[in-house]
């Protein structure tokens, strides 16, 4: 089954940094600055999943509570896609991906195995070939997460939902 209509939480950044990349010479100007993004949790295809589960998404995230965390990324890679990526081992946004994870297993919401992606930022889905170089570091604090489907071929997101990040979480 080929994914049609994927649901993510994911990390947009804010303007001022989708602008920075944006401008990377080998961002793909084709697609908006709007849709960049990090996925911090990949969850289910909406188009096989049972219609239920959306809203048991939707109040799990309602309960989840946790502090903002930095994300910064200070190298372009090219893997099968182009990539911002860091050698930095990004402790706080995994561990942000672990509690996020563990709080929807707890509050039994719709879930696949391997959801937690190395946190990263593509910029080309194509691929350009080209090496991997340093930049200097582009990021930002995380301060919202997006519940976001994603329409296959059609390079638009479709959000479900955002959820604050609160300092006194924890």
């Amino acid at each position: 089954m080929r994914a049609r209509n994927p649901l993510y939480v994911m990390a947009k950044p804010p303007p001022e940094v989708q602008a920075a990349i944006a401008a990377l010479p080998r961002n793909d100007p084709g697609r908006g600055p709007e849709l960049l993004h990090v996925t911090l949790i990949s969850l289910y295809d909406l188009h096989y999943a049972p219609p239920e589960w959306l809203p048991a998404t939707i109040a799990a995230l309602d309960g989840f509570a946790a502090a903002p965390f930095p994300l910064a990324f200070d190298r372009i890679e090219n893997r099968k896609a182009v990539t911002l990526r860091t050698r930095e081992p990004l402790a706080e946004a995994r561990a942000f991906q672990k509690a996020l994870v563990n709080h929807l297993l707890a509050a039994k919401a719709p879930i696949m195995d391997g959801t937690t992606p190395e946190p990263h930022i593509t910029i080309n889905y194509r691929g350009d070939r080209l090496g991997a170089q340093k930049i200097p570091p582009i990021g930002w604090t995380v301060g919202e997460i997006i519940l976001t489907e994603s329409i296959v071929g059609k390079t638009t997101h479709v959000e479900h939902g955002r959820w604050r990040l609160r300092g006194d979480a924890g």
